[in-house]
């Protein structure tokens, strides 16, 4: 036992002291105590104020939104990809619908195909649809700017400060064949630097590559881009130039979770997600002091957060009122399987600026009004069946 902590410990210092990254920054969490001995989470402690914006149905059937597939968000504007129909639809940052901004088709101006991931630059007058070869520009205002593709398959990718693109590959190629794992590329699809050694002797070489055992998520204020695999207990983090670890959790799965982790031919893991003792990262994002990440498995859901400095992990159990087959048919952003340790509501959501963007659907809110343990804020009590989703922002403390 002594031997495996050590190995253990090394394990961590390495992953820690990479030359490209400051060890200082690099805080080792315990997880695997903190998921034996489950408390609330400090959310509360970086939150200022609560802005709830209900998107508007109009006489207009192209207001309706039937849920959130993906979404992009502006001081002025909401951007939505709706879950069954193909198109961006265009809000103001009170809900107010606009129009249909880009019809989804083979047409000047139209786009096609799978939405990967979605980016709104303010600054530069830029949307982003990222799909999973090609990249499509548009203005804020739904004009095409630029189109390019790329020889890589991705599954999230976002354009960092430089105008560097962090992409994560498609699961379940192997790095043998020609998948990078994750990487930072030039928009022309030159490779600045990639990373696919998320190794373990548990899978040969020629098995190995990424499965669904994965989560990223963009950083606005940090302008790079965070990515955990299940097969490795660093959490790297993409910026301009490089990749380096971000933070460390020790999970301390199986050798059979590192295994659906990391063999691309075992299809198993699709449908199997851990034994009730293994847990792997399926979504994430950081505030100014904490990360924060969704950990699943068959038995559902936990929450943990990290503080940046000190490591302290704190993990707390979701409410999950139903399957995850139930919820999905009602939201594609799981936004209710979150920390209720923010006046008892459920949150969890993504980064954007200065705001965490949550977004909740009326049907995702009935599966939970019958729980005690959740409280409904009395702005979401009133809504009806065919409202439209809710897009909630949480503005954070700067530090």
């Amino acid at each position: 036992m002594k031997r495996l902590n050590l190995s253990w410990v090394l394990f961590l210092l390495i992953a820690c002291s990479s030359p490209k990254s400051d060890p200082s920054n690099c805080p080792v969490a315990d997880i695997r105590a903190g998921l034996e001995n489950p408390k609330s989470l400090k959310l509360s402690d970086e939150i200022e104020s609560v802005d709830y914006v209900p998107l508007e149905v109009t006489s207009d059937d192209a207001s309706l939104i039937d849920g959130v597939a993906n979404y992009a968000v502006t001081d002025k504007y909401i951007y939505v990809l709706p879950v069954k129909e193909q198109r961006i639809v265009l809000f103001d940052r009170q809900g107010h619908f606009i129009k249909t901004l880009i019809p989804f088709g083979q047409g000047p101006g139209e786009f096609s195909g799978f939405v990967a991931s979605m980016q709104a630059d303010e600054k530069n007058d830029r949307l982003y649809l990222f799909s999973t070869d090609r990249v499509e520009v548009y203005t804020l205002d739904g004009e095409p700017v630029q189109h390019f593709t790329h020889d890589y398959q991705i599954i999230f990718q976002y354009k960092l400060g430089l105008g560097h693109l962090a992409a994560v590959s498609m699961p379940y190629v192997p790095f043998q064949n020609g998948s990078f794992g994750i990487g930072l590329f030039t928009e022309k699809g030159d490779t600045i630097t990639m990373k696919n050694d998320f190794s373990s002797p548990l899978v040969s070489n020629d098995k190995s590559g990424l499965t669904v055992r994965i989560a990223a998520g963009y950083s606005g204020r940090q302008q790079s881009v965070l990515f955990k695999t299940g097969s490795n207990d660093t959490v790297f983090r993409l910026s301009d130039d490089k990749i380096s670890p971000a933070c460390v959790l020790s999970l301390r799965n199986s050798d059979e979770e590192m295994i659906n982790s990391l063999d691309v031919t075992n299809f198993n893991s699709l449908k199997n997600f851990g034994n009730g003792k293994d847990y792997f990262v399926s979504d994430l994002f950081e505030t100014p002091r904490r990360y924060y990440f969704r950990l699943r498995n068959n038995d559902g859901h936990y929450v943990a957060s990290v503080d940046k400095k000190t490591g302290e992990a704190l993990v707390e159990k979701c409410e999950q009122p139903a399957s995850l087959k139930e919820l999905a048919a009602t939201t594609l952003q799981h936004g209710l399987l979150g920390t209720r340790s923010y006046q008892g509501f459920p949150v969890w959501g993504n980064m954007t600026g200065n705001d965490l963007v949550q977004v909740i659907t009326s049907a995702e809110l009935d599966y939970y009004k019958n729980i005690r343990s959740i409280l409904i804020p009395e702005q979401l009590k009133n809504l009806g069946e065919e409202s439209n989703p809710v897009f909630i922002f949480y503005k954070l403390k700067d530090s």
